[in-house]
């Protein structure tokens, strides 16, 4: 299978930016863009100032979002090749049939390019806002089964689950292509996402893992494939990360320096930190 690269699409207005990036990083080459679903920011506004950061002289605080189903249907429009998708988005704040409708729209205007990324969510993004979060991953799980089953029937159908209850629910929107619906792909990191992921996903976009980290869990991806009897032949395992790029050496661990480069660790949970001593 061929490496693809992809790139992460701009979120922040001006909207007219957003698209004109996206059009450049088709034309470049790229194979995917990928858009986050946040309403806050994990930068401490305290370090959002000129002195730290310039982006600050255009964008007032860090918590600047667009809506990435707005954005991407926007972008949709305006390209032809490049897939899209969210870097991830989570069942908490969007119910699962309504990501289920959001991404057949999605993929219609497309053309079949949408990736559906989907994670269990973070609590920066619920909590502050009355959200509860809570049991992220048992709904995050259950979640992908009523999307699936949504999909799959164009005819009333129920569920029983421990967050959602379904009776005669309809989805009368079927795929762009037929029988082909949106593929799905986690943000996976955890023991329990990752077989979850194994039994349910398309492929599997985590961040930031070492060689041998992204190893392990792409070996309880495959085990748990395995015992649901998947073929992950058409599986996508891809890696989100970050890369400092330099004149030299000396002139990249001058740019790690940098107050709000640092900020960036605060996505590390607090396992990253004890491995590393």
């Amino acid at each position: 299978m061929p490496v693809k690269v992809g790139a992460p699409g701009a979120i922040t207005p001006p909207a007219d930016l957003v698209i004109k990036t996206a059009k450049r990083n088709e034309e470049k080459g790229y194979d995917s863009l990928w858009y986050p679903d946040h309403w806050m920011a994990w930068h401490p506004e305290s370090i959002w100032t000129e002195d730290i950061t310039p982006i600050a002289k255009f964008q007032p605080n860090p918590h600047v979002y667009l809506d990435p189903v707005a954005t991407i249907a926007a972008v949709g429009v305006v390209t032809e090749r490049v897939q899209l998708g969210t870097c991830v988005t989570e069942p908490v704040r969007r119910h699962p049939a309504m990501l289920a409708n959001e991404w057949l729209t999605l993929d219609h205007i497309t053309k079949g390019r949408v990736i559906l990324g989907l994670g269990s969510g973070e609590a920066e993004n619920n909590e502050p806002y009355g959200i509860p979060f809570e049991k992220t991953v048992s709904r995050f799980e259950e979640a992908i089964s009523i999307i699936k089953l949504l999909w799959a029937n164009d005819e009333p159908v129920d569920f029983d689950g421990q967050f959602w209850t379904m009776r005669d629910a309809v989805n009368g929107m079927q795929p762009y292509t037929p029988g082909k619906p949106p593929p799905i792909w986690t943000g996976a990191h955890g023991p329990r996402m990752c077989r979850i992921t194994g039994r349910l996903a398309d492929g599997w976009l985590p961040s930031l893992l070492t060689v041998d980290e992204y190893k392990e869990k792409l070996g309880i991806i495959r085990e748990s494939a395995a015992k649901a009897g998947r073929d992950l032949s058409d599986f996508e395992a891809g890696m989100w990360n970050y890369a400092i790029v330099g004149t030299d050496h000396e002139d990249t661990h001058r740019i790690l320096e940098a107050t709000l480069l640092k900020a960036y660790m605060l996505v590390l949970g607090a396992e990253a930190y004890q491995k590393r001593g």
